[in-house]
């Protein structure tokens, strides 16, 4: 685990590298500056919890989407270790039927029927080219957020929305 945590440490300092150039770029240099500060991943993490936790926070989770972030190769490290789905997250999981999830991260080769019926929020994050059919009825609210080369098909029944 400690060297794929090395791995992804550095994956993290070239990301944040090429996100402080671009703002640099764009005369965003307040954002270019906090990206250069950025310590949120230390590469001293030494749990699948630790990095769960950051990649899952909403600073993290935009970072991975706008940079793709880290590679699918580097996710599919994990799906070796099976610790993926214990957070909601389905790497390369084929065909997979979800039903009322408080957060799913669907990546790689994941295309999924997800179908919220209940009166909450339900987070879908799609990342690496991965599919998705979200069926949302009754009251319920879905926020969809994917990465470039992703796609999703909304089906929406009752008073549900889908964001």
């Amino acid at each position: 685990m400690e060297n794929i945590i090395r791995q992804i440490y550095e994956q993290w300092k070239i990301a944040k590298e090429q996100a402080r150039k671009e703002c640099e770029n764009r005369s965003l240099h307040n954002i270019a500056e906090k990206y250069r500060r950025c310590d949120m991943f230390k590469g001293t993490e030494s749990t699948v919890d630790e990095l769960a936790a950051i990649f899952l926070s909403q600073q993290g989770l935009e970072f991975c989407i706008r940079y793709r972030f880290p590679s699918l190769a580097t996710f599919r490290l994990f799906k070796a270790q099976e610790v993926d789905r214990k957070y909601g997250i389905y790497i390369d999981a084929g065909n997979i039927t979800l039903r009322n999830p408080d957060r799913a991260v669907l990546i790689g080769r994941t295309v999924a029927a997800v179908n919220c019926d209940e009166c909450k929020r339900h987070e879908i994050v799609l990342l690496h080219g991965a599919k998705a059919v979200i069926n949302a009825s009754g009251w319920s609210v879905v926020s969809v957020t994917s990465s470039v080369g992703c796609s999703f098909i909304k089906n929406i029944s009752g008073n549900a929305i889908i964001l």
